[in-house]
């Protein structure tokens, strides 16, 4: 242990590691580019229904914002559909970025809430297999690097079906209370080329369920229709197509590649620039059974060239010098 008073200076530029899940300043197109759906009880057979939307502030078309969202519940055994939810939009608010230092303004997100109460009666939401709900809206940005994202009517475009999945009220003629998982907000900011990227990306459940992550390829639109006239179709939704040299095994073609532990830490070491689109899917468990699934798309922008970050430069005085005073502490 040093027994003397030491002066350290650090020096560091920034350094520019993390990732985003909107546009980068070349994507254009469409407007929102992630979200999820939320389910939370609030007292007997009453839920909360939340649809959160990420809207790409610097390009994406203020137009755009819907002043509502109409979903569709479905019965999974059957994929019978039970009942249409309009839910209206509530607010929005700006996504912090994880660094604001590093940020020369290439990001900017906005998280649009839309929030209605609703009743799940457990005459008819008693099915053992459980309910799913969903909602299309089209289209994904055109520039994605790593799956066909053409403008309508120009080859081969992407939509986004958002979805999740909850259990019956009642279970062996018990009511059965459950919410679902609630992931946090997405990081603003972006990934380097060759260089770690990492983020703990576990989210919160309300009943103390077991929550179990995954990377899942992208749901697409059965429509080009930016809001599909009949509404919501029931699922299986269809895949959005990978660009060659990319596929569910190889989402970035990253060294290594994009991954997620089962607990939810997120891993890639990026090797292109570009825009890519992704999906995570946070699995729902109770005493070991699974009752529940949410999955949000996301899109993180690898830049093609960030700035240098020079390594720490570590400094010290050496103990016999005069102006080091010892008083049982040091300075860092």
């Amino acid at each position: 242990m040093l027994g003397g008073k030491v002066f350290i200076w650090l020096t560091m530029r920034r350094t520019l590691i993390f990732f985003l899940i909107l546009l980068s300043t070349k994507a254009i197109g469409s407007h929102i580019v992630g979200g999820e759906f939320e389910l939370l009880h609030i007292d007997g057979y009453q839920y909360k229904l939340n649809l959160i939307l990420y809207f790409d502030l610097n390009f994406g078309n203020p137009g755009a914002r819907d002043p509502s969202a109409t979903v569709r519940i479905f019965r999974k055994s059957d994929n019978a559909p039970l009942r249409d939810v309009t839910i209206p939009y509530i607010s929005a608010s700006q996504v912090s970025y994880f660094q604001p230092e590093c940020s020369n303004g290439e990001i900017r997100t906005e998280k649009l809430i839309y929030t209605t109460n609703i009743e799940l009666p457990p005459e008819v939401y008693n099915d053992p297999e459980g309910y799913y709900i969903a909602w299309e809206r089209c289209c994904r940005n055109y520039s994605i690097t790593n799956i066909y994202s053409d403008p309508p009517g120009e080859g081969t475009s992407a939509g986004q079906a958002f979805y999740l999945e909850f259990p019956p009220v009642v279970i062996k003629g018990q009511q059965f209370i459950n919410s679902s998982p609630q992931l946090f907000p997405p990081l603003n900011d972006y990934a380097c080329p060759n260089r770690p990227y990492w983020v703990d990306f576990a989210g919160i459940d309300a009943d103390g369920d077991s929550l179990v992550y995954s990377l899942v390829t992208p749901r697409n639109t059965f429509t080009i229709e930016a809001i599909p006239e009949n509404g919501p179709q029931p699922g299986p939704y269809p895949p959005v197509a990978y660009r060659p040299g990319f596929a569910p095994g190889n989402i970035m073609a990253g060294a290594p590649d994009l991954a997620i532990s089962t607990t939810g830490f997120l891993t890639v070491t990026p090797t292109l620039s570009g825009l890519f689109v992704f999906a995570v899917k946070c699995e729902e468990y109770r005493d070991g059974i699974k009752i529940g699934e949410v999955v949000r798309d996301f899109q993180m922008l690898v830049l093609g060239s960030c700035p240098v970050a020079d390594k720490p430069l570590i400094e010290g005085k050496t103990l016999g010098s005069p102006d080091v005073l010892y008083q049982d502490y040091m300075n860092v």
